[in-house]
C-alpha cells in the first residue's frame, strides 16, 4: 500500500521521478529477490496472456505474462471462495495492477510494502503479506469494514480501491478497472450455465420466481413472491453471476431488482432505472461484457435505449431514440460483440436492427426478417453459437420459429410452426446447446418446450412448469452457473 507521507526528495530527483516513464521490470542495481509464486501456471496461460496483450490498455498493455495471469487467478479464487461477487474481484485486481503490476513482489522497494497489494507492516507478517489468499482476504476485509452493508457495490471502483489503500495517487486506480475486468474474464473457467431463473408477473401485479436446474433435471417446485405491484412487462439479463430483472411499473416507468446467485441474495427494493422514461409498453435487455443494454418501446411506438455498466455501477442516465413507429414488442440477442434487436411492427411483421459494440455503430434502418411472417403478437430470441433462434406467437396463439446465422449472414427464409394454442407471451433461455422456450398458456399457466441444437430435435409437447402457478401475464428467463 502506498503511503501518502513520502520522504522529501531534492528538486532534481523529484523532477526525474515525475518525468521518467515507469518501466515495469525496472529495479534497483542491487540483486532483487525473485517474485513469489501465486500458484500454478497452467498450460493455456501463455495463449491467454498473448490474447490479453491484444486488448489491454492500461499499465499492463503488452505486458501480460503467464505469471501475472496466475496472480490474477489467485485473487479471483480468494474472492469467490468467500462468496463475494465478481465486482469485488475486479476491485481487488484493479488494486493489484496499480500497486504491483500483478507481481507478488517480496522486495521492500517502497518503505516496508510488499506483495500483490503492496501492504505495509501493520497489515500483517511479511510471510502473510506474500501469501496470495491471505493478502487478498486482508484487502477484502478492509473493504468490507470501510463499506458496511455492501455499500462498496454502488461506488466507483477506483474510489473503493483508494479508500482501502490510501494512496498518494488516488487517480491511478480507475483507469485500470476495465483491464481488471478483461483479466478476470480471461481467468474465469468457462462452463455452460445450467440454472434457469424464470420470473412472471402474477395476477396480483407482483413478480414471482421459480428456478430450474437442467444439470439435474429439477425445478424448485414452487413460485416465490418477489414483490412489486402493478407490473406489466418483464425482461432480464445476467452479468457475472448476478441476474438483473427489469419491469414496467406505474406510469410506464422502468424499474430494476437484482438477484446475486453467488450469495443467494436479492436486492431489497425495486429501483427506477435512471432517465425518467414513461409510457413504456415493452422491454428487452442484452449484455456485452458487464454492460446491460436496455431497450424499450415508448409511448410513441419507437424504440428507446439506455445502458448500465455494472462494473462501474453507473447508467448512461438518459434514453436515446432508435427510431421506428407502431412497434408493439421487443426481443434481443447477442453474437460476438453485436446486439441484434427484434421488434414487431406494422401488420405484426418482425424487423431487426443491430448495434456493434466493437465499433459503437448501429445499422441505420430496420430490416424485415425474411419469410413473410405476419400477425405476430409476441417475440423472443436466443443464441446458440452464431445462430439466433427467433420465435413469435401468431394471432391464433401458436408459436413459429426461424433462424439466422450471423456467421454466414443467412436466414432460413421461412417460419416453421412449433405448435401450441392460446399462448399469450414468450421468453427463452439457453443451457449448453439447448434452447428452452417458456410460454404463458391457458389460465395464465406457464409451459416449456425445448430445442436441442446438438441433435436438431424439439421436444414434442409443451409441459407445465411445476408449482401450480396461474394468472401470469408476463415472463422472462435468464441463466446462471
Amino acid at each position: 500500500m502506498k503511503n501518502p507521507l513520502r520522504r522529501i526528495l531534492p528538486i532534481a530527483a523529484l523532477t526525474a521521478a515525475l518525468t521518467t516513464p515507469m518501466v515495469l521490470n525496472a529495479g534497483p542495481a542491487h540483486a532483487l529477490l525473485p517474485n513469489r509464486s501465486c500458484g500454478a501456471v497452467t498450460t493455456s496461460d501463455s495463449t491467454t496472456a498473448a490474447n490479453l496483450n491484444k486488448v489491454l490498455t492500461g499499465k499492463l498493455r503488452n505486458a501480460m505474462t503467464p505469471y501475472r495471469l496466475s496472480c490474477a487467478r489467485a485473487i479471483a479464487e480468494a474472492t469467490r471462495a468467500r462468496g463475494l461477487s465478481d465486482r469485488a474481484a475486479v476491485i481487488a485486481i484493479t488494486t493489484a495492477i496499480t500497486e504491483s503490476v500483478l507481481e507478488n513482489n517480496p522486495n521492500k522497494l517502497d518503505l516496508d510494502s510488499v506483495g500483490l497489494f503492496q501492504q505495509r507492516d501493520p497489515w500483517g507478517s511479511y510471510e502473510n503479506r506474500l501469501n496470495p489468499a491471505w493478502t487478498t482476504n486482508a484487502f477484502l476485509n478492509a473493504m468490507l469494514r470501510l463499506y458496511p452493508n455492501n455499500s462498496w457495490q454502488n461506488q466507483q471502483i477506483g474510489v473503493v480501491c483508494q479508500k482501502v489503500q490510501v494512496s498518494a495517487y488516488p487517480s491511478r486506480y480507475q483507469p485500470e478497472a476495465a483491464d481488471a475486468q478483461r483479466i478476470l474474464d480471461a481467468v474465469t473457467p468457462v462452463s455452460s450455465p445450467s440454472k434457469v431463473h424464470l420470473e412472471i408477473v402474477g395476477g396480483d401485479g407482483g413478480m414471482w420466481n421459480t428456478d430450474g436446474d437442467y444439470a439435474v433435471g429439477e425445478w424448485s417446485g414452487a413460485w416465490a413472491s418477489m414483490g412489486g405491484s402493478g407490473l406489466k412487462h418483464l425482461t432480464s439479463a445476467v452479468t457475472g453471476n448476478t441476474m438483473h430483472v427489469y419491469a414496467v411499473g406505474a406510469g410506464g416507468r422502468v424499474f430494476t431488482k437484482d438477484a446475486n446467485y453467488s450469495t443467494g441474495q436479492w436486492s431489497g427494493d425495486w429501483a427506477e432505472v435512471p432517465g425518467a422514461i414513461e409510457g413504456v409498453t415493452s422491454l428487452s435487455a442484452s449484455v456485452t461484457g458487464n454492460t446491460v443494454h436496455l431497450n424499450a418501446v415508448g409511448a410513441d411506438g419507437a424504440v428507446w435505449a439506455t445502458d448500465g455498466n455494472y462494473t462501474s455501477g453507473q447508467w448512461s442516465g438518459s434514453w436515446v431514440s432508435l427510431g421506428g413507429s407502431g412497434l408493439t414488442a421487443l426481443a434481443s440477442a447477442v453474437t460476438g460483440n453485436t446486439m441484434h434487436l427484434y421488434a414487431i411492427g406494422a401488420e405484426g411483421r418482425v424487423f431487426t436492427k443491430d448495434a456493434n459494440y466493437s465499433t459503437g455503430q448501429w445499422t441505420p434502418e430496420w430490416v424485415e426478417i425474411p419469410g413473410n411472417g405476419s400477425g405476430a403478437t409476441a417475440v423472443t430470441a436466443a443464441v446458440t453459437g452464431n445462430t439466433v433462434h427467433v420465435e413469435i406467437l401468431s394471432s391464433d396463439g401458436a408459436m413459429w420459429n426461424t433462424d439466422g446465422n450471423y456467421a454466414t449472414g443467412e436466414w432460413t427464409e421461412t417460419w416453421t410452426s412449433m405448435g401450441g394454442t392460446g399462448l399469450t407471451a414468450l421468453t427463452s433461455a439457453v443451457t449448453g446447446n439447448t434452447m428452452h422456450l417458456y410460454a404463458i398458456g391457458a389460465e395464465g399457466r406457464v409451459f416449456t418446450k425445448d430445442a436441442n441444437y446438438s441433435t436438431g430435435q424439439w421436444t414434442p409437447e409443451w409441459v407445465e412448469i411445476p408449482g401450480n402457478g396461474s394468472g401470469a401475464t408476463a415472463l422472462t428467463a435468464s441463466t446462471t452457473q
